[in-house]
């Protein structure tokens, strides 16, 4: 039923009994008209003020709105007006004759009256500030993790339903809004520029960068920030940015980690858009909490102050925040293509070093998304150990805290990981149809090293773009590889590797492989591996797919060394635990798929 309804019911049915009652002769006398419009007065003062306060306590209203402190004056006067008359209303109802002589001011039955009204309006203001809201959701024992349920019972608390607000309401003293600005006083600035309008075309970018480009310069960097968080115009004493957010509230904060751009040295900014310029803040930091991150050409760290948000839409301050996030990081995407940059959002990272690293305490203020910038495409993340930070403490800032803290990450890879850059790939030269022809499994292999540039070429021709299933990794058992130290490496996107453990592994991986002499006397060992829940993105089909899609990378593997006078020889039979330690993997999360040998031919 419409709200007007509700509130013109009432009226229209007192209008209805008194057009009956004047159609029957029995008109009430003006004292009863006086009598029942007050008490229709009343109940309607009733209503609008312990409705008025228990949503200005649930609002939380700004103060300065002179339209409630206006209107609450008003009705304070015509409370004490009714106190005055409602003596006459209680001689009415019993049947007396009144007489208009009012009562005392300051007398015990007026004292208790204002008292009496003074106590109802209070407990409308209770029920509006503290039923249910000082509890956050409990998080029990059950068949998910901590992490997802308290997700789960949040979206729930922070549920908007017509009796809801009766049930429970926010337990965050959230005060007054912070600045709309975040800035750093005594702090270097650079002064950014603002683009030529035109050139890149909307429905491009949407789906590729633009080509011819260099690297990131200043200019492309100012422009990239002022269309994803710049201001675009002022109205009304407000700053409108380029991304909408809810409420005009714009909690997003955006910081560069600069490592290769023209025109700008390498380091950590904080973009401020009230002058459209880059604050610098020092060196680049150590981690970002993510090595696509640390090294790709510049990253985005995007960050949210939640009070920003929460002091107008409590507990829904969580949703409100991350759509703001979205809308302003698919800004940045489009100007970074616009710019002839990739701009990859990444998925998984570490939040707390992320905080660290812009000089957040992750509460108040708190990572939302790193975005990493590079000039080529990076076909495949480096994978990477992430898992739920698993302790869910209360914060000053109640279940928007908490949702934050359940959806974050801690990283698990060493804290600085080495990355070996690898020699340019040297395409095979011979015909397909004689590698096809001549390869073999070969389990005999010579003691000499196996050179560095092998190496390189054999895993370009195995990372090849994927065909049915992105979740397969490439590690690498390095035991003799002339120029690169033993240990077990990952090959990334970019042509290099990264050191996940060092040292002579060479027995754990024969024994992982049913102690097959084949993978300990190998100069290298290609390990396939995949992320169980990436396997599984694609439902029970990925299965498939993953097992399809390893075989397709080792055969390339094999085809490479065939065609480089290499042994090579594939190996299906492991124990799937030992495999999985020897990566440092934890074997119910990460799968390992397949092993596969290579080195120089044993002698004849």
């Amino acid at each position: 039923m419409p709200k007007l309804a509700w509130v013109l019911i009432p009226l229209a049915a007192y209008a209805a009994i008194l057009a009956v009652l004047a159609w029957r002769g029995r008109a009430p006398a003006r004292l009863a008209l006086n009598v029942q419009t007050s008490l229709l007065l009343l109940a309607y003062l009733l209503a609008t003020a312990g409705l008025g306060i228990f949503w200005v306590a649930n609002q939380q209203l700004p103060v300065f709105d002179w339209h409630y402190l206006f209107g609450y004056a008003t009705l304070a006067l015509m409370s004490v007006h009714l106190v005055f008359n409602l003596p006459i209303v209680l001689r009415w109802f019993a049947r007396k004759q009144p007489k208009p002589q009012p009562a005392k001011p300051g007398g015990p039955r007026l004292v208790l009256q204002a008292t009496a009204l003074a106590a109802a309006f209070g407990v409308a203001y209770f029920v509006g500030t503290r039923q249910a809201g000082d509890a956050l959701p409990a998080v029990g024992p059950g068949d998910m993790p901590a992490p997802v349920q308290a997700v789960i019972q949040y979206h729930a608390f922070s549920s908007a339903s017509r009796g809801g607000v009766f049930k429970r309401a926010p337990g965050v003293e959230w005060g007054s809004p912070p600045p709309v600005f975040k800035r750093y006083g005594g702090v270097k600035t650079i002064a950014l520029a603002r683009g030529a309008t035109g050139g890149a075309v909307l429905g491009e970018m949407l789906r590729a960068p633009a080509g011819g480009q260099g690297r990131l310069g200043l200019a492309a960097l100012g422009e990239l920030l002022y269309l994803s968080s710049g201001i675009t115009q002022r109205r009304g004493g407000n700053a409108l940015r380029a991304a909408p957010s809810s409420g005009a509230l714009f909690p997003s904060e955006l910081y560069v980690a600069a490592r290769s751009m023209e025109g700008l040295a390498p380091g950590l900014y904080h973009y401020d858009p009230e002058h459209h310029r880059l604050d610098v803040l020092g060196p680049l930091p150590v981690t970002l909490g993510a090595s696509a991150a640390d090294r790709a050409d510049a990253a985005i760290v995007l960050s949210s102050i939640f009070r920003r948000t929460g002091y107008k839409y409590h507990n829904r301050a969580y949703r409100y925040a991350a759509a703001d996030a979205g809308h302003l990081l698919e800004n940045v995407r489009l100007a970074a293509h616009g710019a002839g940059m990739h701009a990859q959002l990444l998925p998984a990272f570490d939040d707390d070093a992320a905080a660290r690293a812009i000089a957040a305490d992750g509460v108040e203020e708190g990572v939302l998304a790193l975005v990493a910038l590079n000039r080529k495409t990076n076909d495949r993340l480096a994978p990477e150990r992430f898992t739920a930070v698993g302790d869910l403490r209360a914060s000053a800032i109640g279940v928007t805290g908490l949702v934050q803290r359940a959806t974050s990450l801690r990283h698990h890879a060493q804290a600085i990981a080495e990355i070996v850059s690898l020699p340019a790939p040297e395409p095979a030269s011979r015909g397909l149809h004689e590698t096809i022809v001549n390869r073999r499994s070969e389990r005999r292999f010579g003691g000499e090293a196996m050179p560095l540039a092998a190496l390189s070429s054999l895993l370009a021709d195995a990372a090849q773009p994927v065909q049915l299933s992105d979740a397969v990794t490439l590690n690498i058992v390095v035991n003799r590889v002339a120029g690169l130290p033993r240990g077990i490496y990952r090959y990334l996107p970019g042509h290099a590797l990264q050191r996940v453990r060092s040292g002579d592994f060479q027995a754990a991986a024969q024994s992982a492989a049913l102690s097959q002499d084949v993978i300990g006397d190998a100069a290298a060992v290609l390990i396939l591996s995949a992320d169980r829940d990436q396997v599984l993105a694609q439902g029970a089909r990925g299965y498939r797919h993953v097992l399809i899609e390893a075989g397709l990378v080792g055969e390339r593997w094999l085809l490479g060394a065939t065609a480089r006078g290499l042994a090579g020889c594939p190996v299906g039979a492991f124990y799937d635990d030992e495999a999985a330690a020897l990566l440092g993997a934890d074997p119910q999360r990460h799968w390992v798929l397949h092993f596969a040998a290579v080195g120089p031919r044993a002698p004849p």
